[in-house]
């Protein structure tokens, strides 16, 4: 086949960061072409970003998934997007356990469903990479029962539009479970490391061989 163009759309676990050697997106064109499968992939993520605009939430002075979905993705004519976006949406800042998340619920699977639908008006494939978890201590547990509503979230989409998902939170909840905890996985609680990250690259990997296979 000829070669594939894949956009990796998404916040600071996408993009390029000094406490990691080489991050998912890099290592993916690696793990394709032994697949057989020939792609080049432009890393559109941005760190701090949610899956709105500015306008929804401006905690981060970033431009978000909104403000840039034309520039960064669909002014690169890719044959595949992967939509990573989750772990900023769903954070709590003010130490309420009821407290809200920067983007509502809502508001998350309609900026996804409006990508997805985008997306596939054009021709584009589609895969959603679910976010890994937040391995915060016992008091903050409350964050990560937040973002569990919405990696579900993410699920129920790629059901609904019949896309690609890449369950990252499932394989690390499995990683855990396995090992009896996430060892050194998340230095921060948030952003994984390169054995992480290579978790992420190989589970995206084996579904868009999958997808492509179909």
């Amino acid at each position: 086949m000829d070669s594939l163009k894949i956009v990796a759309f998404g916040n600071s676990i996408t993009a390029r960061r000094a406490t990691v050697d080489t991050v998912w997106a890099d290592r993916l064109p690696y793990l394709l072409a032994d697949a057989g499968i020939t792609a080049t992939l432009i890393n559109s993520g941005v760190g701090s970003s949610h899956s709105g605009r500015l306008v929804d939430n401006d905690f981060a002075k970033v431009r978000h998934a909104l403000d840039r979905f034309e520039t960064d993705v669909l002014d690169h004519h890719p044959d595949l997007v992967i939509i990573s976006f989750g772990s900023n949406d769903a954070y709590i800042d003010d130490g309420n356990p009821a407290g809200a998340s920067r983007i509502s619920l809502e508001k998350f699977k309609a900026n996804l469903s409006f990508m997805i639908k985008e997306l596939k008006r054009r021709n584009v494939r589609v895969l959603l990479a679910a976010p890994p978890p937040f391995v915060f201590g016992k008091v903050r547990q409350y964050q990560n029962k937040r973002l569990q509503q919405y990696v579900e979230a993410v699920r129920k989409l790629s059901k609904m539009y019949q896309v690609g998902l890449a369950d990252n939170y499932r394989i690390f909840s499995k990683y855990a479970k396995e090992k009896g905890g996430y060892g050194d996985l998340f230095p921060d609680g948030v952003h994984p490391n390169d054995e992480g990250h290579a978790m992420i690259a190989e589970n995206i990997a084996i579904t868009i061989d999958e997808m492509i296979d179909q």
